[in-house]
């Protein structure tokens, strides 16, 4: 028998994991804990008979597949998208377009755990004593937990609180403040996704802030860029994931007067090309290209390139950004069902 917990880098996340170490440490003391990675197999899953706690961050989806096919019951922990994202930029010392990169993978691995009917989804806003919340948990798994114990647990790590999101703040207080529209971001990258348990994915946009120059490498681009030069990549990124299946995809994009007859093609790889489209700059003005791409490795992040196809002497363009605005199953998961 295996436990499974899920989460993405978050406060939430880090306070559960630790935790569950410790209350399963305290039941089962043999109990292995296995880490697993977006590329890692689980053998014997669900098959051996000693118990193991198996956490993950960024879970494969064939890990998400072999659960779901043994029916294992899996604890799925969905922080407040905000405080996920100010966490890891806290943390690892990055902005905010960076620390979207691995929360935005984790949010999109932990969908089809979420979705199982073997999956308990566990929020921020949940009710009870943080001593109490862990000993639904562990319900979860069948196993009982006396509440003094539970308390004695959460006490060591300094987490014994009347609320959950009590114990979180003490444990990752908010030392720093976002910056002005960093809020907004976040939700253009992630709002559509963030509803785990429920329904498809939502509409999703990646703005011109998310992208970086193809002149100048790591680089955040202003509102308009000069395409005068040789052909190249002009904008490129912005390195975040999709759940598997066909999207509907719209680029808005602006052109300077001056560009008259300018070529540029848009691709959208991953580990494959996922899609690809053209626009030939006739005249000034912001103007929607409508595409498709098609998810099939979710676990990869996603690279977008923007190019001119020739050499210019003057012209300007800005990128608006990058909305997908309509989600359809994969069309080999909609052939199976």
């Amino acid at each position: 028998m295996d436990f499974v917990a899920i989460g993405y880098l978050s406060p939430l996340t880090t306070w559960t994991f630790q935790v569950l170490e410790a209350s399963l440490r305290r039941l089962l003391p043999q109990v292995p804990v296995l880490h697993v990675d977006r590329y890692d197999r689980v053998a014997d899953l669900g098959a051996v008979q000693a118990p193991r706690l198996i956490l993950s961050r960024f879970p494969s989806p064939d890990f998400a597949r072999e659960c779901g096919e043994r029916n294992i019951r899996a604890l799925v922990f969905a922080d407040d998208i905000v405080e996920a994202v100010r966490h890891v930029r806290q943390a690892h010392s990055m902005s905010t377009f960076q620390a979207l990169r691995p929360v935005c993978a984790g949010v999109v691995l932990a969908r089809p755990f979420a979705a199982s009917p073997h999956g308990l989804v566990i929020r921020r806003d949940m009710a009870g004593t943080t001593a109490e919340i862990l000993t639904a948990l562990l319900r979860h798994f069948g196993l009982d937990l006396p509440g003094d114990t539970a308390r004695e647990i959460c006490g060591q790590i300094g987490a014994d609180c009347p609320s959950l999101g009590e114990a979180l703040h003490r444990l990752a207080p908010a030392e720093s403040a976002l910056e002005e529209g960093d809020e907004t971001l976040i939700g253009q990258v992630l709002g559509g996704l963030q509803d785990l348990e429920h329904g498809p994915p939502g509409e999703v946009s990646w703005p011109r802030q998310c992208f970086l120059m193809g002149d100048r490498p790591d680089t955040t681009p202003p509102v308009a860029l000069a395409v005068t030069g040789r052909a190249r990549i002009i904008y490129y990124g912005p390195y975040y994931h999709l759940p598997r299946g066909r999207w509907a995809a719209r680029m808005a994009i602006g052109f300077s007067q001056d560009i008259r007859g300018m070529p540029f093609s848009i691709e959208v790889h991953s580990t494959e090309l996922l899609g690809k489209a053209r626009i030939l700059a006739e005249r000034g003005g912001i103007f929607s290209l409508n595409f498709e791409i098609v998810v099939s490795a979710p676990h990869e992040p996603i690279e977008v390139r923007i190019m001119n196809e020739q050499g210019a002497i003057e012209g300007h363009m800005g990128l608006v950004g990058i909305d997908f605005t309509q989600w359809r199953p994969h069309p080999d998961d909609a052939a199976q069902a």
